[in-house]
């Protein structure tokens, strides 16, 4: 499943990003994403009933959602069938620019993380569209916490 995400919804699309799902956001005129919504075949997210309106008016999927919770969000899309299983590599997309995550050796990150990141870890994430690098650090950690909540719906 492919989605876009309206801009009401920056928060959804990067955790969609990270469970895997190929996310678009970041448009911000209705008619663009509507385009691409029936262009790309990708479902629609928005919270927007008139943008929900106009774009099933030209045939595309749409999910209306109705909290502004994250939390309720995602019980939102598992109650549509949406899966949120497993978090971060190996299939997780970039919360920032969506690209494909991969694994990365430490020597292609030796010059570009700090120092003491470097020396603290041994897992390291690079995206291959934008070069951002991860690893396991306080806010993986803090992310763990997030998908554990996300996923027992709790």
């Amino acid at each position: 499943m492919r989605f876009i995400a309206d801009m009401m919804l920056g928060r959804l699309a990067r955790w969609l990003r990270l469970y895997g799902y190929d996310t678009l956001y970041g448009i911000e005129d209705d008619d663009e994403i509507v385009k691409i919504t029936l262009r790309e075949g990708r479902i629609l997210l928005t919270r927007d009933s008139g943008l929900a309106g106009r774009a099933e008016k030209f045939g595309a999927r749409v999910f209306l959602l109705s909290s502004n919770s994250l939390e309720e969000q995602v019980r939102e899309l598992k109650s549509l069938g949406i899966e949120f299983k497993e978090l971060f590599p190996p299939n997780a997309r970039c919360p920032k620019c969506n690209g494909p995550i991969r694994r990365a050796s430490r020597e292609e990150v030796l010059e570009k993380v700090p120092p003491t990141v470097y020396e603290r870890y041994d897992e390291f994430y690079i995206c291959e569209d934008c070069g951002q690098i991860y690893w396991p650090g306080r806010q993986w950690e803090e992310m763990l916490k997030m998908d554990k909540k996300l996923r027992d719906g709790k």
